[in-house]
């Protein structure tokens, strides 16, 4: 029976604290500058290579590289992080500079 208690007790001790692990994540910023000069993005091939290199720098910002595991890009393909960089990117399309940001906000 003290065992039981004892085993009742530790587990809502740990309910409690959960949410305060989850609280005190750290997240880390990470910008990649992207090219888009010498592209034409009315040109659907360029608008296309355009795309893949978003892709690629916010797999990179959100923690996934070339070299990562096929199942880790998958995951971070489908995380917020990359939905919210990509998006930030494509905003920033239709200014006049030779380059965008592509910013991933993540957890460490």
């Amino acid at each position: 029976m003290k065992t039981l208690v004892a085993s009742t007790a530790a587990l809502i001790l740990l309910a409690g604290a959960a949410p305060g692990f989850a609280a005190q994540a750290e997240t880390e910023t990470v910008s990649i500058p992207v090219s888009k000069a010498k592209l034409n993005l009315n040109n659907p091939q360029d608008a296309q290579r355009m795309m893949r290199r978003i892709d690629a720098a916010a797999l990179q910002a959100c923690g996934a590289d070339a070299h990562s595991f096929p199942y880790v890009k998958q995951a971070v393909a489908a995380s917020a992080c990359h939905r919210e960089a990509v998006a930030g990117a494509v905003s920033q399309l239709n200014s006049p500079q030779a380059s965008l940001t592509v910013t991933g906000v993540r957890n460490r």
